[in-house]
């Protein structure tokens, strides 16, 4: 019997239950209908789109004759998977609503690290290897489903057999130090080639035992690749090893790289089909110039990852017409969580499809793009099917969380009283990211449901109600893992192409869920079941049932926290709705008191973060942020605040006192901070602008070398003194050669941060090239922000820059911008050849308080976008109806810059830099 303890356990110690029939009505009403569809127990149909193989033709591919190229992610994660609270299998749902994804983008290649999967030592027991030459049947499992469902897709796979790095699902150390090895071994001593060699052999002999079709006969593996980002490949071992998989898959290509460059054994190897190079970041003249190379060896060439935020029009359109450029798979692509929300991974390029950000759905469209104009255009499934998976109460309040649906664009939570009239309780809509929300009215008996929204905002499909009653929770496992359950026995996940369910494989078998104070059940099934519950898990009593429609069974009037499902052989359950009772708050939430900013603040530079003391009852609170004592007129208030502190994203005027008070709120109440609204004073505008950098401190070059560093990164690049005439004063000469790397930056760390805030933007006197762009490049609280501006004309130019120009680089990821702490400065060239750049007084400007039409106060505007905004951009206004997303997580925007950037734009002809001949 295998146990796993469920995460989701109340702790509480008393026990109740719902009135007798109090939910019975409920249940039957609205949930039954929804289970109409039985857990599915006719076998699913795996037939695939692939139906030929894509096969090699010289420096292209070819599918039935016609030239395939494509574009793609990499889903690393679809056999294990690091991103589940642990290591894990990851369910059929994250693996068919990650692949829908990326065929919605136009995607017809995956490129994902399933097979390797190895360790040593207990350090991997889920892997295909947990130890040298012992294989593991159940990790195929997912991989067995990942396989079938792309094939339903029409999508192939390039599949690495092994890693350079240790991550957690293994690599080729796993070879080598069993033997007492180096890593460099792996490809010359005999024993880890043959236990590399078994382990690829055990892999290519398996056949999926969802479709029955063996791995070298399926053409959804479209290639088998050596290792991920292999560093240390001989000649001798790269024919070796093509040699020994094409023996066993003569139909399927081989593929091998390295990290970043070409590895020219790959490009010699008579039997390889294609070279893999990876970027990061990627540009469309070195892709361009690297596939050229890899054409003219007479091998394809594949971008096997690049980083996803360089994912543009800049970057793709260009590779359009390179025919040598045959696939190009981004890094990487995730989906919707098991439980809500988008599934968390933070290595700087994650994308979720449509997105959640502007940033993100501007990647995804370019990405989508991209693969239509080379011809890449499978069907597109239909948006997903949301899920509720729980409706939480807590002192008196619902908060109804959800599984997104892929596909949907955002979501629209609704109730019903009657059963018949559905009332969405928002006027806006929730951002594909959300995956919860809280109803401030809670009213007795409501059921809830989750519509999914399409790009038009169109309803593209709805979640199966769930029926609430006065003081109940609500848990719903879908039963795609044992996650949730406390105990299982003799039952198998089933994974279907529609859905998940388990089967029993003997009689008697059975899975138990724990959770207090039990009130009701309803379980989708077919076959034979019987339920039971318990007050100590060893004395069972069985529940009176009821059948439903479709198969549903419901169980009403349960005792203790246990709750158990016995099933003959072969009966199925895809679904468990479970629930049981709470408290009710005894009368409003108890006094408490803000703590931070504390009144009378001053100087404020930045939106603070407002905390206060927990509330004990408190279900949520309610902020304010208002300009008048009595906090008339808010800047924001936002309600749903799950937890004692927010950040709200709201620009806030430089010199102008605000005030702000916190409410506790609970069904029985609300209860205002006991220190009332407390206020504190934002600082006013610097009106001298701040010298950044003007070169006068340094007696020789050496001097200035030691404080401009070259990026050992890129070229060669020499700063040197020289005056600048037009001022007569003293000035950097960088002298440059692009080669090799195409860029070349110097960059000055400096010893004490400097403070930027209430400043506009930047301005600095540059000569150069003519048409040479320079990037100025500065590094704040950890984050870097950068811009190019070009050089126009002969001599020295003085250039004006606004911070609303600079935006994170594409290999950084997003980031909030805060000007309070600068530490780094520099300045770069790109593209090829040699020069000279010089600069000169680099200075902040200082913002002139031009307020924007017809408001009376300063606009707003965002770092990286040059767009002026109200006054009240990015505020969040009282919502008009009685639900918003709950645990608001506000981006920390430094609201005094922000609220310059318009202004900066204003001066600087509306976020556009001016240039000074």
């Amino acid at each position: 019997m295998n146990r796993t303890t469920d995460p989701h356990h109340p702790r509480r110690s008393a026990r109740g239950r719902l009135a007798a029939g109090v939910l019975a009505a409920a249940v039957t009403a609205a949930l039954l209908p929804a289970l109409a569809t039985p857990a599915a127990a006719a076998p699913t149909d795996w037939t695939s789109l692939n139906t030929s193989f894509v096969e090699r033709d010289g420096s292209r591919l070819v599918l039935d004759g016609e030239t395939f190229r494509f574009s793609g992610p990499n889903i690393y994660w679809l056999g294990l998977d690091e991103n589940v609270g642990g290591v894990d299998y990851p369910t059929a749902f994250r693996i068919a609503d990650t692949l829908d994804a990326a065929a919605r983008m136009g995607s017809t290649v995956v490129r994902t690290h399933m097979m390797t999967s190895t360790g040593q030592d207990g350090a991997n027991p889920l892997a295909i290897m947990p130890a040298l030459g012992q294989m593991n049947e159940e990790a195929f499992a997912t991989i067995d489903f990942a396989i079938a469902y792309a094939g339903k897709l029409g999508i192939r796979l390039v599949l690495p057999l092994t890693d350079e790095w240790e991550y957690y699902h293994g690599g080729h150390r796993d070879f080598t130090t069993p033997y007492g090895l180096s890593s460099a071994d792996f490809y010359t001593d005999e024993r880890p080639i043959a236990a590399y060699q078994a382990y690829v052999d055990a892999i290519l002999q398996r056949t999926n035992a969802l479709t029955g079709v063996p791995y070298t006969a399926d053409p959804t593996i479209m290639a088998w690749e050596l290792g991920n980002e292999l560093e240390g490949m001989t000649a001798p071992w790269i024919d070796r090893q093509v040699a020994f998989i094409k023996e066993r898959a003569p139909q399927q290509l081989v593929a091998a790289g390295r990290r970043f460059d070409i590895d020219p054994d790959t490009l010699a190897a008579p039997g390889l089909d294609i070279v893999d190079v990876h970027y990061y970041p990627p540009t469309a003249a070195r892709v361009s110039a690297d596939a050229a190379t890899v054409t003219a060896a007479g091998k394809v060439y594949l971008a096997g990852e690049y980083a996803s935020t360089a994912a543009s029009p800049a970057l793709l359109e260009p590779l359009v017409a390179d025919p040598n450029v045959t696939g190009m798979l981004f890094w990487s692509l995730f989906g919707n969580n098991d439980r809500g929300g988008l599934v968390p991974h933070d290595d700087g390029f994650t994308i979720h499809a449509p997105g959640a950000t502007d940033a993100e759905r501007a990647r995804v469209s370019a990405i989508t793009a991209y693969a239509a104009a080379i011809g890449a255009v499978p069907a597109a499934p239909a948006v997903g099917t949301p899920l509720i998976t729980a409706i939480d109460r807590a002192n008196g309040i619902n908060t109804v969380r959800w599984r997104g649906a892929g596909g949907a664009v955002s979501y629209r939570v609704e109730r019903t009283i009657d059963g018949t009239a559905w009332t969405p309780v928002d006027t806006g809509v929730l951002a594909a990211d959300a995956g919860s929300a809280t109803d401030f009215g809670s009213p007795a008996g409501a059921v809830y449901r989750v519509v999914a929204l399409d790009a038009a905002g169109a309803v593209a499909d709805l979640s199966d109600p769930v029926p609430t009653e006065t003081d109940t929770r609500v848990l719903v496992d879908p039963l795609e893992s044992w996650l949730l359950t406390e105990a299982h026995d003799d039952l198998a996940i089933t994974p279907r192409a529609d859905g998940t369910s388990v089967t029993a494989v003997a009689d008697g078998a059975s899975v138990t869920w724990k959770q207090d104070r039990l009130s009701a059940a309803a379980f989708a099934v077919s076959g034979s079941v019987v339920v039971e519950s318990s007050a100590d898990g060893s004395t069972w009593q069985t529940a009176a049932t009821e059948a439903g429609v479709g198969g549903a069974v419901v169980a009403r009037d349960l005792v203790g926290p246990y709750l158990r499902v016995t099933l003959a052989a072969g009966a199925t359950l895809s679904r468990a709705t479970i629930w049981s009772a709470v408290d009710a708050p005894s009368g409003p939430p108890a006094a408490f008191g803000s703590t931070s900013p504390v009144p009378g603040t001053v100087d404020v530079t930045a939106t603070p973060t407002f905390s206060w003391e927990p509330s004990a009852g408190a279900a949520y609170y309610r902020f304010t942020l208002s300009p008048q004592a009595d906090l008339g007129n808010p800047v924001v208030v936002v309600d749903g605040v799950g937890t004692t502190s927010i950040t709200p994203t709201v620009s806030l005027t430089a010199g102008q006192r605000y005030w702000w008070s916190v409410s506790a709120v609970n069904g029985a109440g609300t209860t205002a901070t006991s220190t009332g609204a407390s206020d504190f004073l934002m600082k006013a505008l610097p009106s001298e602008p701040l010298v950044v950098e003007d070169f006068e401190s340094y007696p020789d070059d050496a001097a200035l070398q030691a404080a401009y560093v070259r990026n050992v990164g890129g070229g060669a690049i020499t700063p040197t003194l020289t005056s600048n005439p037009d001022s007569g004063s003293q000035a950097m000469s960088a002298a440059y050669d692009l080669a090799g790397p195409g860029y070349a930056g110097v960059v000055r760390t400096f010893q004490t941060p400097q403070d930027w805030w209430g400043y506009s933007g930047l301005e600095l006197w540059v000569q150069g090239t003519p048409g040479d762009d320079v990037t100025v490049q500065f590094v704040t609280r950890g984050t870097y922000w950068e811009t190019v501006a070009p050089i126009v004309g002969e001599g020295w130019q003085l250039v004006e820059i606004p911070f609303s120009d600079f935006a994170p680089p594409a290999w950084a990821g997003e980031a909030a911008f805060d000007p309070t702490s600068v530490t780094q400065i520099g300045f770069y060239l790109g593209g090829e050849g040699t020069g000279t750049l010089l600069v000169d007084d680099v200075t902040t400007i200082v913002a002139a308080v031009d307020p924007g039409p017809g408001t009376g106060e300063p606009g707003t505007g965002q770092p990286g976008t040059g767009e002026a905004g109200g006054s009240n951009a990015g505020a969040t206004d009282a919502p008009a109806g009685d639900l918003a997303r709950t645990g608001l997580e506000a981006t920390p925007w430094i609201v005094g810059v922000l609220a310059l950037l318009a202004m900066g734009g204003l001066l600087l002809f509306r976020g556009r830099r001016r240039v000074h001949g």
